[in-house]
Parts: structure tokens; sequence; C-alpha cells
């Protein structure tokens, strides 16, 4: 992980991003660039084409290469990136194939004490029971993927109760 005002961060870009030296290269960076406009050119490149080509994250204060697993639950770890934006992470890879872990290790990462191996659809009937108890709403139930719930306000009274 690379902090967004860390002294190499020009000389990642240069190493992992950009050949300036290159006849296509359009970065208009050179070797007497800050890390100021090396910044800038990587945050002129959209997140998910960052994400998908080059395996870069910016989150808060920090860029962080999300080649490998661990890289992301260290992203979760250290608060640089949130739920939702680790599961597009994760999306964006797998349209590409760079993806080298499952679903399953970012529920994990996400949710640890529900243990590694649980199955999702573990957590799916839970939820449907608590649907069908009128206690959780789903608000996109015809999305096939991504439903988010919340909680009614029978739910409320339930929790308050507890």
């Amino acid at each position: 992980m690379i902090g967004k005002n860390d002294t190499s961060l020009l000389n990642w870009i240069y190493k992992y991003v950009v050949d300036f030296t290159a006849e296509d290269d359009t970065s208009c960076l050179t070797w007497e660039s800050t890390n100021k406009e090396a910044l800038s050119f990587i945050n002129s490149i959209p997140k998910k084409a960052r994400v998908q080509e080059y395996g870069i994250y910016a989150g808060k204060s920090h860029l962080f290469a999300v080649v490998e697993f661990d890289d992301l639950e260290e992203g979760l770890k250290e608060g640089v990136i949130s739920e939702k934006t680790c599961r597009l992470i994760y999306t964006w890879n797998k349209e590409v194939g760079r993806e080298n872990w499952d679903m399953d290790d970012v529920m994990y990462a996400l949710y640890p004490a529900l243990g590694r191996h649980m199955s999702r659809n573990f957590l799916y009937s839970n939820i449907k029971n608590l649907v069908d108890l009128e206690v959780m709403e789903c608000v996109n139930p015809d999305t096939e993927h991504g439903r988010m719930y919340i909680i009614t306000e029978k739910g409320e009274r339930v929790l308050g109760l507890l």
C-alpha cells in the first residue's frame, strides 16, 4: 500500500503503470514530474479501468494494488476501503479474469465471525426467514444479484425488545 503523498509514488507509477518513453504514452509524465502530477494522472483514469488494467484502487490517503486477495484484505483491515468497494473490486476483476480469489474469501474478509467456508445459502435462507416474518424487506426483489434488504418497522420494534 502506498501513501498518496509517499515519495515513492512516482517511481511506483513508472514501474507498474506508465512507460513515458513509449511513443503512444499520453500520461504527460516525465522524470521531472512531481508526486502531485503523478497522483493527478492516476486519478484521471476511471476507477473501474484503473482496477481492471493496473489493479490499483485509490482509497482515502492510499493507493493499493489489488492483484491478490491479501491486498484487498489489508485494505479492509486498514479501513481504506468499504464493503461496497470490496465487492466492486471483486466484480471488476472477475469481468477481465484478473480475480484470483472467490466471493467466499471476500465474505470472510467482510464477516470473519461467520467462518471462511460458511455457505452463503445459510445466510440467504436466514434472510428469507426474516423476510417471511416481515422483520426485513427486500427493496429490489426483481434483481437477481445484489439484493438489498432493510429492517421494517416491525423489525425495529422486535430489535427494540431484545
